[in-house]
């Protein structure tokens, strides 16, 4: 019985461990992201995900303080610079203040059709 549960949960952890087709494309765009986006964002880390045709973009604002931003117009810009092929249709972009102290505070969250 031992035998078989270990086997089970090797099985779960691997089916877990597969990388996404689309990897090397979401490391791209975060790169692209903090090279185009550090005049307006500083200390932001970008984490973009692309599942069935929809992408997330998660922002992550480093700091003691919430920043002083137009974040209607921090999301265009981050729209008007990633530059996705048609096969996506959906983004849900969040901006979120990551504070030393405490918990993750959500800044702003928008979802835009293509």
């Amino acid at each position: 019985m031992k035998k078989l549960l270990f086997l089970m949960t090797l099985v779960s952890a691997l089916s877990f461990a597969k990388d996404s087709p689309n990897d090397i494309l979401e490391d791209r765009i975060e790169d692209h992201l903090k090279v185009r986006m550090e005049s307006v964002l500083k200390k932001a880390d970008y984490d973009v995900t692309i599942v069935n045709n929809n992408m997330n973009v998660e922002v992550e604002l480093e700091g003691l303080t919430v920043p002083k931003l137009n974040f209607d117009q921090v999301a265009q810009d981050i729209l008007k610079n990633l530059g996705t092929d048609s096969s996506v249709d959906d983004i849900y972009i969040v901006i979120k203040h990551d504070s030393a102290v405490g918990e993750d505070k959500i800044l702003y969250s928008q979802y835009f059709k293509k």
